[in-house]
């Protein structure tokens, strides 16, 4: 039996992916203060979807809703923590691989060839970071299949796949709407509405239980408030205020989530961030500036996929040039930029970019293959 190249990419990147755990390159972790995973140990437990912090401040919207329901059922079906913990690395390693794995099928969809994406297939293999107790592996292969099959013009395919997306990661919601958009209203429509009629359960549940509908995760006004005042640094690993001033970090400001409810707590937080940005306007378009840079050139201090993220931004780059007669391909660079959208008002880290890394990979596979096929070309045409 012939053995295709997908199926290769998607074995390869397993492999990246688990081979960090002998070797120590893994981000592997649970509880405490891993938000996702500590409402999935409640959910487990109680059948509800709450207390975030690991303090009883009742239902929660601060993750969004897929994930934790999948590591709830992998938690009530493994029972003891190193089954789960098993359990959650193997799955995140086939989401990854997965990821991986669709490269070459957009690649035939945007450059009509599949050899840059089984380039960027291995090199979103090799950027890969082990981090189960995150949505981040789930986020990226939902927003690369909802992305293609609405490039495939399979508008209510592309509804569902669109809706689970966003679910999983309310993010991916506005570039998904952008490349929805250019295929036409009507498209658009039939996908948007759907995509939104299945998140609309999630919403009516938000505003039973938090008293407002918001969309997926209500997480923004604390974000805010620990991206923009006085200790805030420009990314989440260097960012005093998140190891500080955050409710997992800081028992204070957990018992005020406790006292006044998650609604109200990030409502406040919300209106002191607007306030600091207000006083200090210069401050605040610093920050900006550096976390747009950080977005897409990571600081050493996130570790060795940092060095990866620059790979692959500046290759990328190269990409979206070379291939710029590309009408498909500069649209994802677009949609790229759109998804990085949201980290310029709050902190950033690669655990956020890696959604939407695929994008650069897919990119920097291309220009890989158009310097590797007419290099020498080039060469020898300067040579005359």
């Amino acid at each position: 039996m012939r053995i295709t190249g997908e199926a290769k990419l998607f074995c390869f990147a397993c492999f990246c992916a688990i081979a960090q755990l002998p070797l120590g390159l893994h981000a592997v972790g649970f509880g405490l203060p891993y938000e996702a995973s500590t409402v999935a140990t409640n959910l487990a437990a109680t059948g509800e979807f709450r207390d975030p912090f690991g303090v009883a401040s009742g239902p929660t919207a601060h993750v969004a809703s897929v994930y934790p329901y999948i590591l709830a059922t992998v938690i009530r079906i493994f029972r003891q923590p190193e089954a789960i913990i098993w359990a959650t690395v193997i799955l995140n390693a086939c989401l990854l691989g997965l990821a991986a794995a669709l490269l070459p099928v957009l690649s035939r969809r945007v450059y009509q060839d599949a050899t840059p994406g089984f380039v960027g297939g291995v090199l979103l293999a090799l950027s890969i970071r082990l981090m189960p107790q995150w949505e981040v592996a789930l986020s990226a292969l939902l927003l690369l299949a909802a992305a293609l099959v609405i490039l495939q013009g399979e508008s209510g395919a592309a509804g569902l796949v669109a809706g689970v997306s966003v679910l999983a990661n309310p993010v991916s919601f506005p570039p998904l709407a952008l490349l929805a958009s250019l295929r036409g209203k009507r498209f658009a429509g039939i996908t948007l509405v759907t995509a939104l009629a299945l998140c609309t359960p999630w919403l009516i549940r938000n505003w039973m239980v938090l008293g407002a509908p918001y969309f997926v995760r209500d997480n923004f006004g604390l974000e805010l408030y620990i991206s923009n005042n006085d200790k805030a640094g420009p990314d989440l690993v260097g960012n005093e205020a998140l190891w500080t001033l955050h409710p997992n970090q800081n028992h204070e400001e957990a018992a005020v989530v406790v006292a006044i409810g998650e609604a109200a707590y990030n409502r406040k937080r919300f209106s002191d961030a607007l306030d600091w940005i207000h006083a200090h306007p210069g401050q605040f378009l610093w920050l900006s500036a550096r976390r747009v840079f950080y977005y897409w050139l990571p600081p050493p201090r996130e570790g060795w996929t940092a060095y990866w993220g620059w790979i692959l931004t500046v290759l990328a780059a190269a990409g979206v040039w070379l291939g710029r007669f590309h009408r498909t391909a500069l649209l994802l660079a677009i949609v790229a930029l759109v998804y990085s959208l949201p980290y310029v008002v709050i902190q950033t880290v690669g655990r956020y970019h890696f959604p939407a890394l695929w994008i650069s990979a897919l990119l920097a596979g291309y220009a890989i293959t158009v310097m590797l096929k007419g290099g020498r070309s080039i060469l020898a045409g300067r040579a005359l």
